[in-house]
């Protein structure tokens, strides 16, 4: 078992069995999430004959913006789909990791389960960035190479792609991508109860051939909804996918 250190000493460790378990009424949601302070931006390097992940990575610092349009996101759908009340949780504001999924279990810090229970909260959902490989989804197919982690976006400078609209080619493509995991934790029990995998991504090629430089395939404000959209539809089907298996039924509008 891995043991996360802290500024008062070794913080107790909650570990919640990924076994099979009665799901129990959700009433109360509380939302944390470790997703958004940072924006990836991965410029592929063309290689041959090796599997060696050699693209150029940059991290952006961007603030919560994005982390509060995750948990607001959660939290509204939550409320939609007729999960009962939820209530946003803010991460330790020493950026410490409150929790680790390890195999089959999810390792938790005392001050949350502490947090969730002064609240009353039957269940929790943690949403965390995750690693993964790169498939950018194209119209018929994926491409891509290398990893990516949580939320950013994806530059390829050499490959060839038509356009969908107007069949028209240019050379390279932008691609946001959001690839995060959302955990459903029931808080007497500590069971983990659902997991949701997003790995979500479209590709964006530059209309104005602007000196092929892929990046100018959206601006500024596009690519902030760009990565506002693919994590609001991820966040969706999580949540649509929990409410339907609890059979949930949406509040009347």
């Amino acid at each position: 078992m891995r043991s996360f250190w802290r500024a008062g000493g070794l913080a107790a460790l909650f570990i919640l069995s990924t076994g099979a378990a009665c799901a129990s009424e959700i009433t109360k949601l509380g939302v944390m999430s470790v997703l958004g302070r940072e924006v990836e931006v991965v410029v592929h390097a063309p290689t041959t004959g090796t599997r060696i992940d050699r693209n150029a990575k940059d991290t952006l610092k961007v603030g919560n913006e994005f982390e509060n349009f995750v948990l607001r996101t959660t939290a509204d759908d939550a409320r939609r789909e007729g999960l009962g009340e939820a209530l946003v949780l803010a991460r330790p504001s020493n950026g410490s990791m409150p929790w680790q999924r390890d195999g089959q279990a999810v390792l938790v810090t005392r001050p949350l389960l502490e947090a969730a229970q002064a609240a009353k909260l039957s269940h929790l959902v943690l949403i965390q960035p995750v690693r993964a490989e790169a498939k950018l989804q194209m119209f018929r197919e994926a491409t891509g190479a290398g990893q990516l982690e949580g939320l950013g976006f994806y530059v390829d400078t050499a490959l060839e792609v038509q356009r969908v609209d107007n069949n028209q080619w240019s050379v390279g493509f932008l691609a946001p991508y959001a690839y995060f995991d959302m955990y459903l934790v029931d808080v007497a029990t500590l069971d983990l109860q659902a997991a949701y995998r997003a790995r979500a991504s479209w590709v964006a090629s530059d209309p104005l051939r602007q000196g092929n430089d892929p990046w100018q395939a959206l601006s500024t404000e596009r690519k902030v909804e760009a990565l506002q959209h693919l994590i609001r539809e991820e966040v969706g089907k999580a949540v649509h996918e929990w409410a339907q298996s609890r059979g949930a039924s949406a509040p009347a509008r």
